[in-house]
């Protein structure tokens, strides 16, 4: 598995966290995460140097986009959910699945920023994937018709190729 879809499936596990913790703060809600599943690859001693162990190639850009992903998130919560909301027809989010209403949120964040340098095609791609393996059968193919629908209506088709 590779290093960003590792950090979405992260990403994904703490923002599904956050929907019960709403008070959490970003850097808590990681700091919580990384105690509660006791892994080192995004723990950090004491002079901000990541930890060495297995993953340790890895673990600060892991680190990195995971915190990314999660800042960008809550950074534009309101123009996410509107944006789902909006390629949702007859759906408002609340009635949207909890793990597919994060997957949306945090794919939707990554289309959103246009400096991020990741391709709409492989974010959604990531999405389809993660939603089949963490929700239901038909996960998988409302995510895909939801972020599509987003990418069309924020033009991002055209801008990232």
């Amino acid at each position: 598995m590779g290093l960003r879809r590792r950090s979405r499936e992260k990403t994904l596990q703490i923002l599904y966290s956050l929907e019960f913790n709403k008070d959490m703060t970003v850097d808590e809600a990681v700091k919580t995460y990384v105690t509660y599943f006791n892994i080192s690859s995004l723990k950090q001693n004491e002079k901000n140097e990541t930890a060495v162990n297995n993953e340790a190639p890895s673990s600060e850009e892991e680190s990195v986009f995971i915190t990314y992903l999660l800042n960008t998130v809550k950074n534009n919560i309101n123009e996410i959910e509107r944006l789902i909301e909006e390629a949702a027809i007859n759906w408002r989010i609340e009635r949207i699945a909890l793990i597919e209403r994060n997957i949306l949120r945090m794919s939707v964040a990554e289309l959103i920023d246009e400096n991020n340098g990741v391709p709409f095609k492989a974010t959604i791609n990531e999405a389809i994937d993660i939603a089949k393996k963490f929700g239901s059968k038909e996960s998988s193919s409302f995510v895909n018709g939801i972020i599509n629908k987003v990418a069309d209506i924020i033009d991002i088709k055209s801008k990232k190729l």
